[in-house]
């Protein structure tokens, strides 16, 4: 592969990147692969179901 080759082929690929980090890179791989853990699902999840009890509270304030 030519040097011009090599060029053309790493402008092609250059969106790659996510937050200035190349995401092609074992390291970002594994970071975004990670399995959430438990704690962390249990968090998203109250947070879910707070947010909906809120927001059927306040609309039923507001109409009743």
């Amino acid at each position: 592969m030519s040097v011009s080759e090599r060029e053309i082929e790493e402008s092609r690929y250059n969106w790659l990147y996510f937050h200035g980090e190349d995401v092609r890179t074992k390291k970002f791989q594994k970071k975004i692969n990670k399995k959430p853990t438990l704690t962390y699902a249990i968090l998203i999840n109250t947070a879910i179901i707070l947010g909906c009890i809120l927001t059927i509270w306040i609309l039923a304030n507001l109409v009743g």
